[in-house]
């Protein structure tokens, strides 16, 4: 009778943590879309000056503000998100592949919210993943913009860019 019971728990348990990992990741990713909207309606933009960097060295990233109204503080970075396949299983034991998301390098810098364009230098590290591209395993460099609100979701606007080994 206590196994069926404690069977019973692990599922009910298993149940609940997959509902709130598909919950977490779901809103994870709708916040970000809003934030990618918010910076459009703001009036903030970002590019890379080069489409590539090397390890070890820098870029030159390029940021438009067309209004610093309801931005808040404004920061630049590079952000390098690594993409990877996982296996998953279900209440079933059905096992079936995910592809999970982390960040492997991030490094923000404040910058002045002026109208106009200006330009910010940033550190690539030595030791940071470069840009890769595979089934199971990606590496995704973007340099960012985002203006921090308080108690709001953040604007937030990115360029995709390489980084070579």
């Amino acid at each position: 009778m206590a196994f069926i019971e404690l069977g019973t728990l692990f599922l009910i348990g298993a149940s609940l943590w997959i509902a709130f990992w598909a919950v977490f990741h779901t809103t994870r990713a709708l916040l970000r879309r809003r934030g990618h909207q918010l910076a459009r309606e703001l009036g903030i933009q970002v590019g890379a000056a080069e489409k590539q960097a090397r390890r070890g060295g820098e870029m030159e990233a390029l940021v438009t503000m067309s209004s610093t109204k309801e931005l808040g503080t404004v920061e630049v970075g590079v952000v390098c998100t690594e993409s990877y396949d996982e296996e998953e299983s279900d209440s079933d034991h059905h096992s079936y592949r995910t592809t999970s998301h982390a960040t492997a390098h991030e490094t923000w810098v404040p910058v002045e919210s002026l109208v106009g364009s200006q330009s910010v230098r940033l550190s690539i590290p030595p030791e940071a993943p470069f840009s890769y591209k595979g089934n199971c395993l990606s590496f995704k460099w973007e340099v960012a913009a985002r203006g921090r609100r308080a108690g709001q979701v953040d604007a937030e606007a990115r360029s995709e860019f390489s980084v070579l080994p």
